[in-house]
Order: structure tokens, then C-alpha cells, then sequence
């Protein structure tokens, strides 16, 4: 799996979106379901 960094971060309607690229326009959603808790934690606590 590879790892995105971004600072773009969208929430509408319960959704959150990340934009991953500066130049392009798109949003991808993110579903949280898919990210174990204790790696999002350690990832966030850097």
C-alpha cells in the first residue's frame, strides 16, 4: 500500500474527500473502514 500526503482535506455530508495532487481537481473520498485504527493513530501521532 502506499502512503498519500496531502494537507487537502474536504468534509461534506458525513463524506471526507482528499485531494492528492496540487495542479488536478479531483477529491477522492475516504472511507475510514479501511484504515486499521492503531495504524491511523500512530500515523496522525508523528
Amino acid at each position: 500500500m502506499e502512503n498519500i500526503k496531502t494537507q487537502y482535506v474536504f468534509s461534506e455530508n458525513n463524506q471526507v474527500s482528499i485531494k492528492t495532487n496540487k495542479e488536478e481537481n479531483e477529491w477522492y473520498p475516504i472511507n475510514f473502514q479501511w484504515i486499521p485504527v492503531k495504524k491511523l493513530s500512530e500515523s496522525m501521532n508523528q
